[in-house]
């Protein structure tokens, strides 16, 4: 049975990369990570260390592609609202609005202006990476020190820091910070 598709913005996904963990979190929360053609072209690179040298990893999300992750084009009624929207955000973040937009689809961004132009829109509330990273932590029962990884692994690799205002900005301090 397919699962239900969940657009992601480019910072989602390079977060959600980082952790190693696609395949195993799609399977968790039952979702299929989805990205429009040109957020997944902003997808880039992690941060990572060897031989104490800071290096850049490409992410390669082809190898994501089937159950886990697919990339859409855009159609022509959403080119429109695509346009419209590439003025004021990056194109992935204009092209994941007008996708969830069009198709009636649940998006996750933690972008401050996209999350405001879909409350424009009448989107139903974007996801953010630590709800969808809560989400999965609780489906999956991860152990404190496997949550505190995983959460290490998003800070570092991606570095990602959660606005103070994240309604779960709280539950990364306490994952993160060791009892």
């Amino acid at each position: 049975m397919p699962r239900n598709p969940l657009l992601l913005d480019a910072c989602v996904a390079i977060n959600l990369a980082a952790t190693y963990r696609l395949q195993h979190i799609t399977q968790a929360i039952d979702v299929t990570f989805t990205l429009a053609r040109q957020a997944a072209a902003e997808v880039g690179y992690l941060r990572d260390t060897a031989g104490g040298d800071l290096i850049r990893t490409p992410i390669d999300l082809g190898q994501h592609a089937g159950d886990t992750l697919q990339i859409i084009d855009l159609t022509p009624p959403e080119y429109p609202v695509y346009l419209r929207l590439a003025r004021e955000v990056d194109d992935g973040e204009a092209a994941t609005i007008a996708a969830a937009a069009h198709r009636g689809l649940q998006l996750a961004t933690d972008d401050r202006k996209a999350r405001r132009l879909c409350t424009e829109l009448r989107i139903p509330e974007p996801l953010r990476t630590l709800a969808l990273l809560r989400t999965y932590a609780d489906a999956a029962a991860l152990q404190h020190a496997q949550l505190r990884d995983l959460l290490i692994r998003i800070r570092d690799r991606a570095s990602f820091q959660p606005s103070r205002s994240d309604p779960d900005h709280k539950w990364w301090q306490d994952g993160i910070d060791t009892l």
